[in-house]
């Protein structure tokens, strides 16, 4: 270690969005409020060979898009034990990561993807690697990726994750802190609504509705849009594509009644702003998603869950009555317009919102790095994994 020159290695993975979202966030975080760490961001599946990469990503992305009944069956029997020749693949496959780390000789590893632990299990053991493993889960779920004994500290949710992880795992309960999953800075704050409105031409007295594509395929975001119009002709529709162009090219192609406001965007860096300027937000459960939503405060209709992780998300947030499944585009049109209709549900279920959110879940995160650096106390889990 060396205290005078504290370095820490966020690491996260490009396979799905969240999980490079929450360490951008928590690097964010580091560099805003502990300063003298020096602090970087890689991406470890990138730092994998071109063919794992490209199976890794491509494979997860056509799983859950095309095959989520195989995709369902992948994730709960590699919750049940894992494949020793798949982890000896990944090692392999993942030995330019794990030579970075060597060189880099960060004094913590913060990880948001369940990938690095891995790579990195074996070099830890051996002493080739001299750091501390810190883990954020970016779920309201754990999994058995999750679990590696050589991980000194988690970073959950909730309480139900972090008993999850004491009761199937046996991890001490003092190597897990409940923080939430973590959001951009810019969630902590409340933005200028007025100066928002103004930017993208909404009016004030009119409902706002913010769909963000991630559970939609172009058909059923049309169709959900324009069943809200038969409804209420009024609402103001915010469509957030991603980097989908031809499925913003198609909203913006929808027919719209007279008056109609419908504002087709592809990826955008300010679903903060847009999120408190729209009483309602319709996005499917990934964890970043459901995270950002919540901490900002908004009821939320859940238009799709992949299968496993963002079942649970989904779950969390219905039991937390902070906004509503709704499957079908006649589903979201029905409990979309339910809200509108009613300004104190609406309210009761943002209150309900704020409550889980946790805007404050990467300062929190970073602070409790920051403290760990301070000590040489390092505690590993119990050794246990089905790929050791």
């Amino acid at each position: 270690m060396s205290p005078s020159n504290p370095r820490v290695l966020v690491v996260s993975g490009s396979a799905g969005h969240g999980h490079t979202m929450a360490g951008k966030a928590v690097a964010a975080a580091l560099k805003l409020r502990h300063p003298e760490i020096e602090t970087t961001h890689v991406d470890c599946v990138a730092l994998t060979n071109n063919v794992f990469k490209h199976v890794y990503r491509w494979g997860y992305i056509r799983l859950v898009d095309k095959h989520p009944l195989l995709w369902r069956h992948l994730y709960d029997i590699t919750n049940e034990k894992t494949s020793r020749l798949a982890h000896a693949i990944t090692v392999i496959a993942g030995r330019r990561f794990v030579r970075l780390v060597k060189q880099r000789k960060p004094d913590v590893v913060l990880c948001t993807h369940f990938l690095a632990p891995e790579l990195l299990g074996r070099a830890l053991r051996k002493g080739k690697i001299d750091t501390r493993l810190h883990a954020v889960i970016t779920d309201h779920d754990t999994h058995r990726n999750w679990y590696y004994p050589e991980v000194d500290h988690y970073y959950v949710a909730s309480d139900l994750v972090k008993t999850r992880m004491v009761l199937t795992y046996g991890v001490d309960e003092k190597r897990i802190d409940v923080t939430g999953i973590p959001v951009r800075p810019d969630f902590s704050t409340q933005p200028d609504l007025a100066r928002v409105r103004v930017r993208y031409g909404l009016d004030p007295d009119r409902p706002t509705v913010l769909f963000l594509s991630g559970g939609f395929a172009a058909g059923p975001m049309g169709r959900s849009i324009l069943g809200l119009w038969r409804d209420r002709r009024d609402i103001q529709v915010i469509a957030v594509c991603g980097r989908n162009e031809r499925l913003r090219r198609r909203i913006a192609r929808l027919p719209r009644p007279e008056g109609a406001v419908l504002l087709p965007l592809g990826f955008v860096h300010d679903v903060r702003d847009l999120m408190a300027v729209a009483d309602v937000v319709i996005s499917k459960s990934g964890g970043m998603s459901t995270s950002e939503c919540m901490a900002a405060g908004r009821p939320m209709v859940i238009s799709g869950s992949i299968p496993g992780q963002e079942e649970r998300n989904a779950d969390a947030v219905v039991e937390a009555r902070a906004g509503f499944r709704a499957l079908t585009p006649e589903e979201v049109r029905c409990r979309t317009v339910q809200l509108l209709d009613d300004p104190d549900l609406r309210a009761t279920l943002a209150r309900r919102a704020r409550h889980m959110g946790r805007p404050s879940a990467a300062a929190d995160i970073v602070d409790h790095v920051a403290s760990t650096m301070q000590t040489e106390e390092t505690v590993r889990g119990p050794l246990f994994h089905g790929a050791l």
